[in-house]
């Protein structure tokens, strides 16, 4: 009877093992021996289950599917209905038994292998953490000659990181690596389960059991669509795979080296500097002298900043105007006569009967004739020389389109307005009442507009949108690009409200909506010009009398630092004086400054503008 051949190896956790820990395979006559030392469950991609109490089963050789070598690791599958749920090993780092004592390992190999299990282990959890703050340092700390900008320090992190990643699994490989006498003893397990299975040879068969012999490799089924030039590839691995450890190691630090010193070469061949023509070290002179006389301006300048006042900052969301001071409706209502009419005003169109008419011109024929008499002090100016009649009260009519802007940020559904039209009677009471209801259905978007063709008799109106409110957080606002499309509306007082729209929202695409309303109606005219000062570059904000004395925010929101303003009233009518504060301060670029300025009377002013002084 040959004798048992008993060898002690290490389970690894590689691509399609499921049991990790020391094992011992026997070669029995009649079966293989499998003893799960310590043993551990393992699953790629789960963490490792509980070690296992040791056990030992047999497996006929017929059940070993699979046998052959990945690396220095050698590959061993059994089949599941022989053995489970362990029958897929990885092994590595070969023992070999106690002399005289077969089937028992020495304490020492044991504790070599749980030691190299942990080195290991380290190893690759080190692999999948250490690169990337390794290679984060590397570049925080590296010089701007090695590496500037942001492409060249990010390259060099991953440089970095990919270094260290493939050298701590280097280490991780070598950690397990029993050494050439761990390679001796896979081979002769190798030839020795192959024997057993009949794939050996005589002359392999003949040999002693537990004498090295040469890889012998269980044939592994051939996938269906595989390349012909498999078989020669897998030949090249194993030549690599054969090589000395030494060559191994060396022969990548070599090309590293070689690698790292043609770099260093290159950028001292076209990237050191060379000198300088006399020519070029004139130019560079002139560019000294004049980087010299820029700095002395900039001196001076930061100079005459510290003699000025110092002033808090602030910020400016937009400028205080007439335009929003109540608010910005969630809907605006918007009447005109026609496409060309921008001033917003509904105006009933009065007529009076001819019968009325009549007798106003031979009341004031009366009133020619009695001219220096006394009048009733009762009469009313209409009224005198008519016999105690009393002209009746003007009737009219309107005629008007209404539009509906939705201004908020979220669709608006199935929305009304009600329109109720009214006169007034002798009594001034309000008479002949009529209602006009609008009704939208659906859904009116963000910054998008609708409009009424209304008539109705009356002399005056009052409108109730279905849907109240002032734009907030909540509703949000629609955005600037829907209101810059509502510039190319037909009806001229929809442009006019998008300008003021984008006004109020501080886009730059407001200057250009107003410029195109241009040349303006009369009845335009204050409308525009506030828009064109809400739109400045320097704007007034959060203006408030405190004390007696006013506080306001100058925000400067122009490309270009701004040097000694007006802040300016904007008269209310005309005849009145409006009242300006010069401010020595300088306004920096996309910055404010709060003033407190005297205040001359009570009264705060209804509308500010910030000039420049030299205006």
């Amino acid at each position: 009877m040959a004798r048992a051949f008993s060898v002690a190896a290490l389970a690894i956790a590689e691509g399609g093992a499921n049991a990790v820990g020391a094992v011992r395979f026997t070669c029995a006559e009649a079966e293989l021996e499998v003893e799960l030392v310590r043993v551990a469950g393992y699953a790629e991609g789960f963490a490792l289950g509980a070690v296992a109490a040791p056990v030992r089963f047999g497996v006929p050789y017929t059940a070993i599917r699979g046998l052959f070598r990945r690396g220095k690791a050698l590959c061993v599958a059994l089949d599941p209905s022989a053995c489970s749920p362990h029958n897929c090993f990885v092994l590595a780092r070969f023992e070999g038994d106690l002399p005289g004592v077969p089937g028992v390992t020495s304490p020492a190999a044991m504790e070599a292998m749980e030691s190299a299990y942990r080195a290991r282990l380290n190893a690759r959890m080190a692999s999948w953490i250490a690169p990337a703050p390794l290679g984060v340092l590397a570049a925080a700390l590296s010089p701007d000659y090695l590496a500037s900008g942001p492409l060249g320090t990010a390259s060099l992190a991953c440089l970095v990181a990919l270094a260290t990643w493939l050298a701590l699994r280097f280490v991780a490989r070598l950690a397990t690596w029993g050494g050439p006498p761990s390679d001796r003893l896979r081979d002769a397990l190798v030839a020795e389960m192959s024997s057993r299975m009949g794939f050996a040879s005589e002359r392999l068969a003949a040999s002693s059991p537990g004498s090295p012999a040469a890889p012998v490799f269980a044939p592994r089924p051939t996938p269906l669509g595989e390349l012909p030039g498999r078989e020669q590839r897998r030949g090249v691995e194993e030549g690599i795979d054969a090589l000395p450890l030494r060559a191994r190691v060396l022969v990548p630090a070599a090309l590293a080296v070689i690698g790292i010193v043609a770099t260093m070469a290159f950028v001292q061949r076209f990237a050191a500097p060379r000198d300088q023509p006399p020519a070029e070290r004139q130019a560079a002179r002139g560019v000294g002298q004049a980087t010299r006389g820029a700095t002395a301006a900039l001196l001076a300048s930061e100079a005459r900043e510290r003699a000025e006042p110092s002033f808090p900052h602030c910020l400016c969301d937009r400028a205080d105007s007439p335009l929003w001071r109540a608010g910005v409706p969630i809907l605006s209502l918007l009447g005109s006569t026609g496409p060309d009419d921008g001033a917003g005003v509904i105006a009933p169109i009065l007529r009076r009967d001819r019968a009325d008419d009549d007798a106003e011109s031979e009341a004031g024929a009366g009133q020619g004739d009695a001219a220096g008499e006394p009048r009733d002090a009762g009469a009313e100016p209409g009224d005198a020389g008519r016999a105690g009649r009393s002209t009746r009260p003007a009737r009219g009519r309107y005629d008007f389109e209404l539009a509906v802007v939705n201004n908020s940020g979220a669709p608006v559904s199935d929305f009304r307005v009600l329109l109720t039209f009214a006169r007034r009677d002798r009594r001034g009471e309000r008479a002949g009442i009529t209602e006009r209801g609008l009704f939208w259905e659906g859904a009116l978007g963000p910054g998008r507009a609708v409009k009424w063709h209304v008539e109705a008799p009356g002399t005056e109106v009052k409108i109730e949108p279905g849907v109240t409110g002032m734009l907030d957080g909540e509703t949000g606002v629609a955005s600037p690009d829907a209101f810059f499309q509502l510039t190319r509306a037909r009806y001229r007082v929809v442009r006019i409200h998008a300008a003021m729209m984008l006004a109020w929202l501080r886009d730059p695409r407001a200057r250009d909506a107003l410029v195109a309303l241009l040349p303006a109606a009369p009845a335009e005219e204050a409308m525009l010009g506030r828009i064109r000062r809400a739109t400045a570059d320097v704007i007034p904000c959060s203006a408030a009398v405190v004390e007696g004395r006013l506080r306001a925010c100058l925000f400067n929101g122009g490309v270009n630092p701004v040097r000694g303003v007006t802040l300016r009233e904007v008269a209310a009518g005309e005849g009145s004086a409006p009242r300006s504060w010069p401010v020595a301060a300088t306004l920096p670029v996309h910055e404010g400054v709060e003033v407190t300025l005297p205040l001359e009377g009570s009264a705060a002013p209804e509308e500010l503008e910030v000039v420049p002084q030299e205006r």
